[in-house]
């Protein structure tokens, strides 16, 4: 809010008589008492804004440690999983959710192929693909290994008929345009290629003739896994290899050699998220220094400081079920003297060595362990209904809000006040500036009929 001075709006008074300065003086007072209320209410704002800038900086600090906790989710997850292989040219392996630590052997027999399809060369010549069609009628029907689609084009072109066979991917096939001819005799044709790998049957028929012919005939992808004798047979390159494990052949492997790929997990992910939820905390403590001491922002003695300590002291205490007295130095964190919590990478590796499923088990999840309760303390001062946080940033702008308002409203009554005083004044003036006049001219009569009458004795 801009100062006082600035919000009202100025009355010069400009009167006849010798009192209009003092007049002038008279509004000026007025409006000077009329905007003690006034000041007192922009003091309240601005008091109130502060502490909105106050606890709008604790909130976000409180929020990343949050995000930091959800980071701890990932990483103690599919986050903290690999996978790698000796022949990385061979396959490429993709990790979701359900992966679990395991070693593969896969060996690629073939990585299959698509049935292609072209039309036929006896078909309408097509120069222009936007204005011309390998044949007019406005319906066909499209066969898949026997399964019958009617496709309508929008418009009748071949470029028309290919949108209306890609604008349905559960047709099993996906069409382009070629060029078979040159490019001053262009010949365009429909190429139709089937989806899955394998021996799979393709053809269009306009109603009264078939439009594709074959120009090759897919084959299966093929591949054994962890040496078993049997091949296994796919309709895709991209192959599930275990729960959580996919695999996109790329390559084949060479005869009776096959490709180790190993899943395994590492602390590495879990490390770098506890490091990050460890300058989140402490940010926060820092956050909370401000407001104490001689120097303390406006959030000093509000009861939104106690709850948010109580937040900390519920993190930084939890002890998880056989942790013992250890406490978060099972995960390498430790609370120094000052409230701040460092990463101890030597407890950390001192516990991963015996298993990282020790790490994984403390942390938990969203659910259970360490991440749970976390969280749930945090949802404390962050949840967006009822946070405490949260509940006290919005009754401050609502505050803040009304106390605008209020002041606003105090403006428009100062301005009026002073304008309606300044009418009065005026009258008054204008009446003292007659009365003056009169004055002036009975006192030079007066003065003239003296002079007079000494001039006549």
């Amino acid at each position: 809010m801009s100062s006082i001075s600035s919000l009202i709006t100025p009355v010069t008074f400009t009167g006849q008589s010798k009192f209009s300065s003092d007049f002038q003086t008279i509004i000026n007072r007025a409006v000077q008492l009329q905007s003690l209320n006034l000041q007192t209410l922009v003091t309240q704002e601005q008091n109130t804004q502060a502490q909105q800038n106050s606890l709008q900086a604790l909130d976000q600090t409180f929020a990343k440690l949050q995000t930091a906790t959800t980071a701890l989710t990932a990483a103690v997850g599919l986050a903290s999983y690999t996978a790698t292989l000796d022949n990385p040219a061979t396959a490429n392996v993709t990790l979701s959710d359900g992966a679990t630590a395991g070693t593969y052997q896969l060996e690629v027999q073939s990585l299959g192929s698509h049935t292609q399809s072209i039309s036929d060369d006896s078909l309408l010549t097509v120069s222009s693909p936007t204005s011309q069609n390998i044949s007019s009628s406005g319906t066909f029907t499209l066969t898949v290994n026997g399964t019958e689609s009617t496709i309508t084009p929008l418009s009748n072109t071949l470029q028309g008929l290919v949108n209306a066979i890609n604008g349905n991917p559960a047709l099993g096939v996906s069409a382009s345009i070629v060029n078979v001819g040159s490019s001053g005799s262009p010949d365009y044709r429909l190429a139709i290629q089937a989806t899955d790998l394998g021996a799979v049957s393709v053809q269009l028929n306009d109603g009264t003739q078939d439009l594709l012919n074959t120009v090759s005939t897919g084959t299966l992808a093929s591949y054994k896994v962890d040496n078993l004798p049997t091949p296994i047979t796919s309709t895709s390159d991209t192959i599930t290899l275990a729960p959580g494990v996919t695999v996109l052949l790329q390559q084949v492997s060479p005869p009776n050699v096959p490709t180790t790929i190993t899943v395994g997990q590492s602390g590495d992910a879990a490390q770098t998220a506890l490091q990050n939820f460890a300058t989140a905390y402490n940010a926060v403590v820092d956050q909370l220094a401000q407001s104490h001491g001689s120097n303390g922002n406006a959030l000093q003695g509000d009861s939104i400081l106690f709850s948010a300590n109580s937040v900390l002291h519920q993190i930084n205490s939890y002890v998880g079920s056989g942790t013992g007295a250890a406490g978060l130095s099972t995960i390498g964190l430790d609370l120094d003297k000052t409230g701040h919590l460092t990463f101890n990478a030597s407890e950390f590796q001192a516990t991963a060595n015996s298993g990282l499923s020790n790490i994984t088990q403390f942390l938990g999840d969203t659910t259970s362990g360490f991440i749970a309760a976390t969280s749930n303390a945090l949802d404390q001062l962050e949840n967006p209904v009822d946070g405490l946080l949260k509940s006290e940033e919005n009754s401050t702008a609502a505050s803040i809000t009304s106390l605008t308002s209020k002041i606003y409203d105090q403006i428009d009554f100062i301005n009026n006040y002073q304008q309606n005083l300044a009418l009065q004044l005026a009258q008054s003036d204008a009446v003292i500036a007659q009365l003056e006049s009169q004055s002036s001219y009975l006192t030079t009569l007066f003065n003239y009929n003296n002079n007079n009458s000494n001039g006549n004795n």
